[in-house]
């Protein structure tokens, strides 16, 4: 008898939350729920809120802009020495 899973079906361990494909041995313990696929995985069932928003900011790079932009100022020689106290 092959051990062969059910297309579309899901099962979930109730201690855990793990999602395993429907078969008929899994389906028998106790400790096993069926779940529908938007439970099971949640994350293909997103809605267009929820799908991601578009960057206020500008993400590109520009070279232009790059070489504009202003370089972090050096850190003090004591809080470097400090910071870097027990390292080789």
């Amino acid at each position: 008898m092959a051990n062969i899973a059910v297309v579309g079906r899901w099962l979930r361990v109730k201690k855990d939350g793990a999602i395993y494909p429907y078969n008929e041995h899994l389906a028998g313990n106790a400790n096993v729920e069926e779940v529908p696929e938007e439970i099971a995985f949640p994350e293909r069932f997103l809605s267009d809120k929820q799908k991601g928003r578009e960057a206020k900011v500008d993400l590109g790079t520009d070279e232009g802009v790059v070489a504009k932009a202003k370089m972090p100022k050096k850190t003090s020689a004591g809080l470097a020495a400090d910071a870097s106290k027990g390292l080789k």
